[in-house]
């Protein structure tokens, strides 16, 4: 008889533990709604900005680098620019919005994309996490990329069909758009996360005695690095920026 083995999977490189992933996410978040100095705001989003780029996330990268650009150059020249009042209740919305908001929502980005399921159950399990919220992020983790694939799948059967932004059907028909794409995305969505939560309670997440997992999950002189870089950049910017 065959002798059954777990095969553990060792992540090489860089890698942090989810507990350090959550502890910067809190820190990025706060730190950007305390204090409004540029020097500050940048050094912060240099966070996820930098760990974006460790996970090979470049196109996410880049598109979090042009909109913090263009929110401080919006901002820097907000008080010489005199705009309507329409205009500029909309410009303050949407700078706050990318300036404050903005760099923990791409930090949550990084940490779904470089996390996988079970190092997220197994972190929030030695933090002694109840089930009430263990459950519900492990769904999510799994939720989002498979929306992500399914989303992909029915924009290539609309490429297929020609229903896309710009073609001749689309000039014809605008509303198709709508229809091909976000109602098959709206029944994948609910089918998914009907599938996702009936899987997570196959595997046992709801049982009362306490779970087993051969994920390697521990913190390592990478987190250590990260948290000291991340809270010195954090303190000499505080402490020795003119305010």
């Amino acid at each position: 008889m065959e002798q059954l083995q777990a095969v553990v999977e060792n992540r090489t490189g860089f890698c942090l533990d989810p507990r350090t992933k959550l502890l910067l996410m809190a820190v990025v978040a706060t730190a950007e709604f305390l204090y409004s100095h540029t020097a500050f705001m940048i050094a912060v989003a240099m966070i996820p900005f930098v760990l974006l780029l460790t996970n090979r996330q470049y196109k996410t990268a880049t598109v979090f680098f042009c909109l913090f650009a263009a929110g401080l150059f919006v901002q820097a020249i907000q008080n010489s620019v005199q705009f309507p009042m329409i205009v500029n209740m909309l410009v303050v919305l949407l700078v706050g919005l990318v300036l404050r908001l903005f760099p923990a929502f791409v930090m949550g980005a990084y940490i779904i994309k470089s996390t996988t399921a079970s190092e997220c159950i197994t972190a929030l399990g030695r933090m002694h996490i109840g089930r009430q919220i263990t459950i519900p992020l492990s769904v999510l983790f799994r939720f989002i990329p498979t929306m992500q694939e399914e989303s992909a799948a029915i924009k290539d059967a609309m490429r297929m069909r020609e229903v896309q932004f710009g073609t001749k059907k689309f000039w014809q028909n605008p509303a198709a758009l709508i229809e091909y794409r976000f109602i098959p995305l709206m029944i994948s969505v609910v089918k998914i996360g009907d599938d996702l939560s009936a899987a997570a309670l196959t595997r046992g997440l709801d049982t009362p005695v306490r779970r087993t997992n051969i994920t390697k999950v521990g913190f390592t002189g990478w987190d250590l690095l990260a948290v000291l870089i991340a809270g010195t950049a954090l303190l000499s910017t505080y402490f020795f920026s003119p305010w």
